[in-house]
């Protein structure tokens, strides 16, 4: 399922327009976004939780050079679902 299908299938449930729906889950994804940015995780009991994982800076090696260099510290974006859609 791709956008477009999903913003269809939240305007048949709710009974809106697409462009209703659009809105809603663009402005759902942007506050998922936003929130993970301020490291704070978001959770929706029975679907899951969406939180922001830290990885540090560490020492890689290039296989190429072999050359060892840096990378910088990141922050992603992880899902765990809850145990009922574990179930599924």
């Amino acid at each position: 399922m791709n956008k477009k299908e999903l913003v269809e299938a939240i305007a048949s449930s709710c009974g809106t327009s697409q462009s209703q729906a659009g809105d809603f889950l663009n402005a759902f994804c942007d506050t998922i976004v936003g929130q993970l940015k301020h490291d704070n995780n978001v959770a929706i009991a029975g679907f899951g939780q969406f939180v922001a994982k830290h990885r540090p800076a560490r020492e890689m090696r290039n296989p190429a050079t072999g050359k060892t260099m840096m990378a910088r510290a990141k922050t992603s974006a992880q899902f765990k679902p809850s145990v009922g859609l574990k179930d599924l």
